[in-house]
């Protein structure tokens, strides 16, 4: 049996500590057997308070912890004031002489690279932690795009969800892609996102800056993209002229609502790509491209390589970014 454990202290994030737990309990009932026995390590006994103000329960104390298969460190708020609990950055650094992996989830990076094991390694974090990760420990390879990378056995990943794509990957390594993809479709994640694939998309950007009419007409896109989409379509939906909709998507997200829509259909069949199940007229039809010409004279133009040779690059791997 693997023990898989996560360090919690006061303030850190609960989506880095449950998400990537639940994918392991998954596992297991996937297996049907108990793989995996899953640990949550505090800094005491006590109730850890996370960011959400709900608490948990430590199964262990840090400095009294077994011997561990793998130990990830969670991310959140709290980190900045453990980036000086000289005890537990030094037990960090012992650990990762003993486990066989370690990772880190959202700014759980900054344990990571305070305990002197991120120099000189590509390493990501949450996007608006990438500057600060840059400034502070200027000798890591930050990588703002990336949802999860690996660096021999080294993991570190993005904000907050990505902790589930990351630890799915770990599934991915020690029983095989069908489990991990059993354990994706049990949790009802979209689709099992690869290391390279990039964390802040279009889609992302775009719901954080738009509102009003520009936020209802891209909510109507996203949930209308296998069918036929015109800005006369678009103008028509959300009770504005053609001319006013256009304005209003290049002054709010600094787009055109035709160049919007090739983004979102474009990640989407990025997606179903990597997912390796569907035929390319079932990925251009998933994706409103309908026929495989027009897929593949969108990724060429846009990304310089075909489809298929998008596809050979990360189901080749499986690692997303394998160092």
């Amino acid at each position: 049996m693997k023990t898989i454990a996560v360090l919690c202290y006061p303030d850190c994030q609960i989506l880095d500590v449950t998400g990537p737990l639940q994918v392991f309990a998954s596992a297991n009932q996937a297996l049907e057997k108990d793989f995996y026995q899953i640990k949550v390590i505090g800094l005491t006994a006590d109730p850890i308070t996370t960011n959400s103000g709900m608490r948990l329960l430590p199964d262990t104390v840090f400095d009294e912890v077994p011997e561990l298969d793998t130990l990830l460190i969670a991310g959140g708020r709290g980190v900045a004031s453990q980036r000086e609990n000289q005890a537990l950055v030094g037990w960090i650094k012992q650990q990762a002489g003993t486990v066989r992996r370690i990772g880190s989830v959202c700014s759980g990076a900054f344990l990571l690279a305070e305990a002197g094991l991120l120099q000189g390694k590509q390493v990501t974090t949450h996007w608006r932690c990438c500057d600060l990760l840059s400034q502070d420990y200027p000798d890591l390879n930050v990588d703002f795009d990336a949802i999860w990378i690996k660096q021999g056995r080294l993991y570190t990943s993005a904000g907050v969800t990505s902790g589930i794509d990351l630890a799915l990957a770990l599934v991915e390594e020690d029983c095989g892609h069908s489990v991990a993809m059993d354990v994706a479709r049990e949790l009802v994640v979209f689709i099992k996102r690869p290391g390279g694939q990039a964390q802040y998309s279009t889609q992302l950007q775009a719901q954080q800056q738009a509102t009003g009419t520009v936020a209802k007409a891209i909510s109507y896109i996203e949930q209308n993209l296998t069918s036929e989409l015109n800005l006369e379509q678009l103008a028509d939906h959300c009770c504005v002229s053609e001319r006013h909709l256009f304005r209003l998507f290049k002054e709010s997200i600094s787009q055109s609502p035709a160049a919007y829509i090739e983004d979102c259909r474009l990640n989407l069949a990025q997606q179903l790509l990597v997912e390796g199940t569907l035929s390319m007229q079932q990925v251009a039809d998933g994706c409103g491209f309908i026929v495989p010409d027009n897929l593949r004279r969108v990724f060429i133009r846009r990304l310089g390589v075909t489809p298929s040779e998008y596809k050979a690059r990360f189901i080749s791997s499986q690692q997303g970014t394998d160092s």
